[in-house]
């Protein structure tokens, strides 16, 4: 065999071997998942706001301690910053005040909304406070701000706000003395959930569905891989010694209430129509005075019962809110009842001056 030949040889069986290399479609061993468990045990030990119950031993993962820990311990990857949605205020018909608190970010200052407040309780009627599916689980500073607005006597949730209220914002004649409903949904947690149960404990009334049950503290770290570890530091109790953390908040009513039309009347509501999610169809009764007064609200289930009968049409259908014009039902019926029945009113009105003729 010459050299060429020998040459020529050597090279095919290389350019033989290549595509074994090269193929894509050869199976590539995944990368071996590192456990950060190493990393963030001893941070878990240190903070974690109870350790000893995860029931730790040798050979447990993190993701073990995370699976006992009931939703107070995660780990996801670093999230990109975005801007809270501001609250939004609103006045409705009958002076109702109206604030949809999906973060706890005042749209100018506290100061401005704390004036807003005052300049609208001279003459309102009630109030309410939407914490449905808000954003912000970790701000116990604004809802303690919040708290501080509406009934400062109460400092529960003080306790766990690490930058303090701004005492100077307090309105002096805070609207307490209004009806109050708050507004809840199953996306209520954290500092919203901790908010709703101390309003619920001081008289407000709730309306809608039972909040997620996740209200503690929380606190975050970023671990060596990037990955942020979560984890709860604090538990919450209200006023009277109830522990609230691991416990929903229950409503005091709760309207029948479609995810899809939730959301989507939400998303009207962050984009100023607030108006069209609780206008009335001409097809809806109104209620009677009776039925306001006991809660019930069987014209609303019986309208909605109507719809779902009706044949699709290619418009888009009218959202309506069911949750907040529960809530706002509720208010007028809060109004009746405080109102005086006849007969006390003729029994509390003055005695006729005695006539001066002889």
């Amino acid at each position: 065999m010459n050299i060429k030949a020998a040459i020529l040889i050597s090279s095919f069986l290389l350019l033989a071997s290549l595509p074994l290399l090269a193929d894509p479609s050869a199976t590539v061993p995944p990368p071996i998942a590192i456990d950060p468990l190493a990393e963030a045990l001893p941070i878990l030990q240190a903070k974690y706001v109870d350790f000893k119950a995860l029931n730790y031993k040798q050979g447990d993962h993190l993701s073990d301690l995370i699976a006992r820990s009931n939703g107070e311990i995660s780990l996801s990857a670093p999230e990109t910053a975005s801007t809270p949605l501001p609250i939004i205020t609103a006045t409705l018909s009958d002076g109702i005040i109206y604030w949809r608190l999906a973060s706890f970010t005042p749209a100018k200052s506290w100061l401005d909304l704390g004036t807003q407040l005052e300049q609208a309780s001279g003459s309102a009627a009630g109030i309410i406070l939407d914490l449905r599916s808000n954003v912000a689980p970790d701000d116990y500073h604004g809802a303690a701000q919040i708290m501080g607005f509406l009934a400062p006597e109460d400092l529960t949730l003080s306790k766990y706000d690490a930058i303090g209220i701004d005492h100077g914002v307090r309105i002096p004649d805070h609207p307490v003395h209004l009806p109050m409903v708050v507004l809840i949904n199953n996306q209520t947690t954290g500092a919203a959930e901790a908010l709703a149960a101390c309003l619920k404990a001081d008289g407000a009334l709730v309306v809608g569905r039972a909040t997620r049950g996740k209200a503690a503290v929380f606190e975050e770290q970023k671990l060596s891989s990037g990955q942020i570890l979560r984890f709860a530091v604090a538990t919450i109790s209200l006023a009277d010694g109830t522990l609230l953390s691991g416990h929903s908040v229950t409503p005091d009513i709760s309207p029948t209430v479609d995810d899809h039309a939730e959301k989507a009347a939400l998303t009207l509501i962050r984009d100023n129509h607030i108006l069209d999610v609780i206008q009335e169809s001409v097809e809806r009764h109104r209620m009677s005075e009776a039925s306001l007064v006991q809660g019930q609200d069987p014209e609303w289930d019986d309208y909605l019962a109507s719809l779902e009968r009706k044949p699709v049409l290619l418009s888009l259908p009218v959202i309506h809110d069911a949750v907040l014009i529960s809530a706002l039902d509720s208010l007028k019926a809060i109004r009746l009842s405080q109102r005086p029945l006849p007969a006390q009113a003729s029994a509390n009105a003055s005695p006729p001056a005695p006539s001066s003729i002889q």
